[in-house]
């Protein structure tokens, strides 16, 4: 090779070297570019995302509320049926006259199951009215009893020389007083109530002024209801006419209640029991 080519080959040769460090340069310059960018980068918030935007989704309009059925139209009400008006009360028939007026009364109170058998009809309606009164009084005046008293005689008995009433003589009352036990109250004041103008007006031929029959029997009611009630024997006094009591207690009771001693006790409850009865109707009547 001669001188020429050598130095071509030398100057070629360095050409080629300065080539390569410019690209060296260049190499180096864009990655401490690079480094750099990163490195400031890197410090530096990132960028909020941002937000999608949100699909507005439109609710559906909510359906229309069906219309309210008519309401059915109510039938028409039955028309009441009109209260028959009541009918009026039958007169009552007229009251006989005061005279007449026992056999009525009794006839009515045999239509309605009351036994009257027992009754003296004669003049009854006066007769009531007085021994009513007596009663009321504390008396007792057999001859205007409207029954008949027990037939059958008193009986006494000696215990150690003391007399004292046998209690066989209780028995003497037993139908009496089952008969008038057994009596309706009800009827009894109800029948009461209707002819009491007819007692009214026989209570008026005796009666003090201001009295009135309700009253009087109301008062006749308590004296015998007042009754004592002593238990055992009851010891007698022989008078020669008649027997007492020896217990003077029971000798100066009323002679009404001494009558009621007479039955007995059992007698006497039931007695007392069906006054009582009356004795309520006639307050509520």
């Amino acid at each position: 090779m001669d001188t020429q080519d050598q130095q071509e080959d030398i100057q070629h040769n360095d050409s080629r070297r300065k080539q390569q460090r410019i690209i060296g340069v260049a190499i180096a310059v864009i990655l401490i570019v690079i480094i750099a960018l990163w490195l400031t980068r890197d410090g530096e918030p990132e960028p909020e995302p941002m937000p999608q935007p949100v699909e507005q989704v439109s609710e559906p309009e909510p359906a229309p509320e069906p219309a309210p059925e008519p309401e059915p139209e109510p039938e028409p009400l039955a028309e009441p049926e009109p209260i028959p008006a009541p009918e009026p009360e039958p007169e009552p028939e007229p009251l006989p006259s005061l005279n007449e007026g026992s056999d009525v009364v009794l006839q009515e109170l045999s239509e309605q199951d009351i036994n009257t058998q027992p009754v003296q009809a004669e003049n009854m309606l006066r007769k009531f009215v007085v021994f009513v009164d007596n009663v009321a009084r504390g008396d007792v005046v057999r001859e205007a009893a409207v029954i008949s008293g027990p037939q059958s005689r008193f009986i006494v008995q000696h215990i150690d020389g003391q007399i004292y009433v046998d209690e066989r003589s209780y028995t003497r009352y037993n139908d009496i007083v089952s008969w008038f036990y057994e009596m309706d109250a009800d009827v009894l004041v109800s029948q009461y109530r209707r002819f009491q103008p007819l007692f009214e007006e026989a209570f008026g031929e005796i009666k003090e002024p201001g009295a009135n029959f309700d009253d009087r029997i109301l008062d006749a009611i308590a004296i015998l209801l007042d009754t004592p009630e002593p238990r055992g024997l009851l010891a007698l006094s022989d008078e020669q006419v008649m027997y007492t009591y020896a217990d003077p207690a029971l000798e100066n009771l009323a002679a009404a209640q001494k009558q009621m001693l007479r039955m007995g006790p059992d007698n006497r409850a039931l007695v007392k029991s069906k006054l009582r009865e009356i004795r309520q109707r006639l307050q509520q009547q």
